[in-house]
């Protein structure tokens, strides 16, 4: 009787832990990268086509997945790959892209492993050259270089955060474990008596 006891108190510990596991679970799932601003402001008018569109978020982002796709009057004018540097994802621009209307589409992926998306506009009065690039972007951006100093800052957050789904799994193998110990254990009371 007494190990009937012990093993049904494991079996509440084991369904609180999967309960708890659980909840934890759920709570990062909603707490995906938010876009705090962007560089030029959606929908602003700018002087000249900046050098690089940048985008920042409340976290570091990762770079797998992670697109920004600038279509202007002269179409795609993106430069390069994007650009994680802490946490802002920029885009160059190809310098002595027209002025006119652009367009910028945006797909960043969390650092819990999911993609979020977005649009915005703005407006060039005049066409990009070199001596729009310094003041748009931001500073760590010429300080990073290359994309190996993106991925230095962007692998760090990656390695610091467990993904989402890892929860609900080892609540589920928990769950699974108290409920296998406490069939054994009602299997061997039944023998004994």
């Amino acid at each position: 009787m007494r190990t009937y006891v012990r093993r049904a108190g494991l079996l509440a510990v084991a369904l609180l832990v999967a309960l708890g596991g659980w909840l934890a679970a759920a709570s990062p799932a909603s707490a995906h990268n938010t876009l705090r601003s962007t560089s030029p402001a959606d929908r602003s008018t700018v002087a000249a086509v900046p050098a690089e569109v940048v985008l920042t978020f409340d976290e570091p982002a990762i770079a797998m997945g992670t697109e920004i796709v600038v279509t202007g009057p002269a179409g795609a004018v993106g430069d390069g790959p994007a650009r994680l540097v802490d946490e802002t994802v920029g885009q160059p621009i190809r310098a002595g892209s027209p002025a006119g209307d652009y367009t910028v589409q945006w797909r960043v992926t969390s650092a819990d492993g999911h993609p979020i998306t977005g649009t915005f506009t703005f407006t060039a009065s005049a066409p990009g050259g070199s001596s729009a690039g310094p003041s748009t972007g931001p500073s760590a951006g010429a300080s990073s270089g290359t994309g190996s100093g993106s991925s230095v800052g962007d692998g760090s957050a990656a390695r610091t955060r467990v993904p989402t789904w890892v929860w609900p799994v080892i609540a589920v193998a928990l769950l699974l474990s108290a409920l296998t110990s406490a069939g054994v254990a009602r299997r061997r009371s039944r023998r004994s008596r």
